[in-house]
């Protein structure tokens, strides 16, 4: 994964802050070959969350890069939930991965 832009590190900064709110503990991850943007927990929940930024409300960009965490899920190498927040004109759109793909799970707000 390549290093973000401003706009990417807004809308982590902003995620944080929507995770916080929300009674979560959250932590970034660093470095150009992490899977993950954030790591968020909440007693025994644990969200692992890619944060990316659009200017269309559209994941078919990021087809590869679900599909390799739905093998990380169908092997099951991750622990906890794990969600694609896509930041874009409209909003933030959140996604749930799963072993299939993602799901739509809230409407841009």
């Amino acid at each position: 994964m390549k290093a973000q832009n401003r706009t990417g590190r807004i809308a982590v900064w902003s995620a944080i802050h929507v995770l916080k709110s929300q009674g979560y503990l959250a932590d970034r991850c660093t470095g150009t070959r992490r899977t993950f943007d954030l790591i968020a927990w909440k007693s025994t929940t644990i969200l692992a969350l890619c944060i990316r930024t659009a200017r269309k409300q559209d994941i078919t960009r990021f087809h590869q890069e679900i599909s390799r965490i739905s093998t990380l899920i169908n092997q099951k190498q991750v622990p906890g939930t794990i969600e694609l927040w896509l930041y874009h004109p409209k909003g933030m759109t959140r996604y749930r991965i799963m072993p299939g793909g993602a799901m739509q799970i809230q409407e841009a707000a």
